[in-house]
C-alpha cells in the first residue's frame, strides 16, 4: 500500500555566516511560521507539554526559545495559554517563570498530582493508565521536546515526553516495571549508598542488618539507583526494554487520542543532547555538538529524523 512522506521541518543550529537572522532563535520563528499553529490556536486551550528538569540540571530547553513559541502562539488570541509539565517544582531555577516564557507554568497532574483522568489501554502488561487532566482538557497540544539520551529506549523526545510527563509516579512506575525487576548482590555492595542518594521518591534504604530493601509503592523503576550504583550490585532481572517501550508508546498515543490530530504539534529540540534524561537532575557533557530543531505533525517522522540526525552528527571516539 503506497503511504505519503510525513513532512518535517528543520532548522539548523549551525548559522552560515555572521548574521543575527542566521542564527537558531530567528530561524525557529520562521520555522514556527511555517507550522499551521496560528490557524489552530485562536480562542483555544493551547498546552504546550516541556520538561522543565530538576536538580542542578541547566540541559534543558532554553527560556529564550519557549518565549518564541509563546509569543507566536498569543499573537493568534488563543483563550490561555500554558506551558506545563508533571511538576512546576523548581522550574524557576532553570529560567521557567511566567515573566521569562510569558505564559503561566501549570502542573500537568493538578496542584496536588491528583488531578487525573483513569484510561484503559486494552493492552494486559499495562491494563491502566492516569493522564493528567489539565492536559486532556485542552484544545491544542504542542509536544516541546529536549532529545536526550536515556537507559532504556536509547533516546528520549516526543514520545517520552508525552508517556513519562501526563502521568503520575504510579502510572510511570508502571512503564519502567515492564522492564524487569530489579535485583541486589549482598556481595557486591559496598554500602557507599549511592543509590540511596540517586533516589528521587526514596523508595530505597538499607535496614540494620545491611540489606537492600525497595518500597515498591514508592518505585517508580526508573533505575537511577542501579545506574548510579559503582559496584553493579543492583541489576535488572531479565530486562525486557522492548516491553517498556511498547509500553512508552501505547501510553502516548493515548494522551494523542484525546486531542484532534490537526490540532498536535511536535517540536524537537536538538541541542545539548546528553546521555542521561534531564530527570536525573544534573548535566552532562553532550554527545554531539548542537544540531538544532525539527518539527511536525507527525511523531513517528519527527523521532525517525531526529535520530537520522543524530547518527550523522555521532563521531565514535
Amino acid at each position: 500500500m503506497a503511504t505519503t512522506a510525513s513532512k518535517v521541518l528543520f532548522a539548523s543550529a549551525r548559522p552560515e555566516k555572521l548574521d543575527r537572522d542566521r542564527t537558531l532563535p530567528a530561524k525557529f520563528n520562521r520555522l514556527l511560521a511555517l507550522l499551521p499553529i496560528r490557524e489552530r490556536v485562536a480562542g483555544k486551550t493551547v498546552a504546550i507539554k516541556m520538561h522543565l528538569g530538576g536538580g542542578i540540571g541547566y540541559s534543558t530547553i532554553h527560556p529564550l526559545f519557549v518565549k518564541l513559541l509563546v509569543d507566536h502562539i498569543k499573537a493568534a488570541n488563543p483563550r490561555r495559554a500554558f506551558v506545563t509539565d508533571g511538576s512546576i517544582a523548581g522550574a524557576s531555577d532553570r529560567g521557567y517563570a511566567k515573566e521569562t516564557v510569558g505564559a503561566e507554568l501549570v502542573p500537568a497532574l493538578g496542584a496536588d498530582g491528583k488531578d487525573l483522568v483513569r484510561t484503559e489501554t486494552g493492552w494486559p502488561s499495562l491494563p491502566v493508565a492516569w493522564l493528567g487532566r489539565p492536559i486532556v482538557e485542552a484544545d491544542v497540544l504542542i509536544d516541546f521536546s529536549h532529545v536526550k539520551g536515556h537507559g532504556a529506549c536509547g533516546f528520549g523526545g516526543a514520545c517520552k515526553n508525552l508517556a513519562m510527563g501526563f502521568t503520575p509516579g504510579e502510572t510511570r512506575g508502571a512503564m519502567h516495571g515492564l522492564d524487569g525487576q530489579l535485583v541486589w548482590d549482598k556481595n557486591k555492595c559496598t554500602h557507599c549508598k549511592k543509590c540511596i542518594e540517586e533516589c528521587s521518591t526514596q523508595a530505597n534504604s538499607f535496614n540494620e542488618q545491611g540489606d537492600y530493601n525497595i518500597f515498591w509503592h514508592h518505585c517508580r523503576r526508573c533505575m537511577h539507583c542501579m545506574l548510579a550504583c559503582p559496584t553493579k550490585a543492583i541489576r535488572i532481572q531479565a530486562p525486557q526494554f522492548n516491553l517498556f517501550q511498547e509500553g512508552l508508546a501505547r501510553v502516548a498515543k493515548l494522551v494523542l487520542d484525546t486531542f484532534k490530530p490537526e490540532n498536535v504539534f511536535f517540536i524537537n529540540t536538538l541541542m545539548h543532547i546528553t546521555i542521561y534524561c534531564d530527570c536525573w537532575g544534573f548535566t552532562t557533557p553532550a554527545l554531539v555538538p548542537d544540531i538544532g530543531i525539527a518539527a511536525g505533525q507527525d511523531i513517528v517522522a519527527i523521532e525517525h529524523a531526529c535520530l537520522d540526525l543524530i547518527k550523522l552528527k555521532f563521531q565514535p571516539l
